[in-house]
């Protein structure tokens, strides 16, 4: 399980002990405590403790950090940096968008933010959970910044549908069904098709007769299926099991559940 630097309360008074020590190096226990809000006993067991650990050693009478302690501070720090960076940048505050006019607006007009095929689009006649302004004027179809934004958008997550085609060993796409391939991609009517080998390229370009690149397939997948696209992904198994793993990633980390089936050519 992944250390939470934040949630460990006993590391963190230590830190915190350690830096009140460096900026103050003839500082009292008990005015440590009192900056910290703990008592001077609480601070004596943590010193304790720290010496123990080779954090702390005692030197003319006074405690100082060890260069262990320093790296120790260092490293916690920097590690708590990255969690509270991290979580600051999923929860900033977004108050515009650029967005698809769904008809013609009017700047100030009042608008209803939807996604259609995982594009944003802006209505100035549709009820949303997530609303805001027009700041300019704009035609059906043209980008448009909305600001005022209040509410949040309501999303559906796409579906996943993972065709494994045969390995190159095995003959790749010259040995797969690709009418079998056809009509399983039709019956789903996907919004994406992501290819994560040459295997999977070719067969999808054989099955539906469109260009397939193979540039960050499974980004490229996740990012459609976070707005509410389809996406069917099509590779050898060990591309397919990149896929699979991405989503079951997904869901424990966030606990977003994409709906998502697989076929064996």
């Amino acid at each position: 399980m992944k250390e939470i630097p934040l949630r460990d309360l006993k590391r963190n008074t230590e830190m915190l002990i350690l830096v009140e020590l460096i900026r103050a190096p003839s500082i009292r226990l008990k005015d440590v405590g009192d900056r910290l809000g703990i008592t001077v006993q609480a601070v004596s067991q943590y010193t304790g403790l720290m010496r123990k650990e080779g954090l702390l050693r005692d030197r003319n009478g006074q405690l100082r950090p060890t260069k262990k302690g320093m790296q120790v501070l260092q490293e916690h720090f920097s590690r708590i940096k990255q969690d509270v960076d991290e979580i600051l940048r999923s929860i900033s505050v977004v108050d515009k968008c650029v967005a698809v006019a769904g008809g013609k607006l009017r700047k100030g007009a009042s608008v209803g933010l939807v996604m259609e095929d995982g594009m944003m689009m802006a209505f100035d006649d549709v009820k949303s959970s997530s609303t805001g302004v027009a700041l300019e004027d704009a035609e059906e179809g043209d980008d448009v910044l909305v600001g005022g934004l209040e509410g949040i958008l309501d999303m559906e997550l796409g579906r996943l549908f993972v065709l494994e085609a045969p390995s190159e060993l095995d003959g790749g796409s010259k040995a797969a069904n690709i009418e079998q391939a056809r009509q399983r991609i039709e019956d789903f009517s996907p919004g994406l098709l992501a290819a994560g080998d040459t295997v999977g390229a070719a067969l999808l370009m054989k099955a539906s007769g469109e260009m397939v690149t193979l540039h960050a397939p499974v980004e490229s997948a996740m990012s459609a299926l976070s707005k509410g696209v389809d996406v069917v992904f099509c590779g050898t198994r060990e591309s397919a099991e990149v896929m699979v793993d991405a989503v079951t990633k997904l869901k424990a980390e966030t606990g977003y559940d994409i709906k998502w089936r697989s076929f064996k050519l």
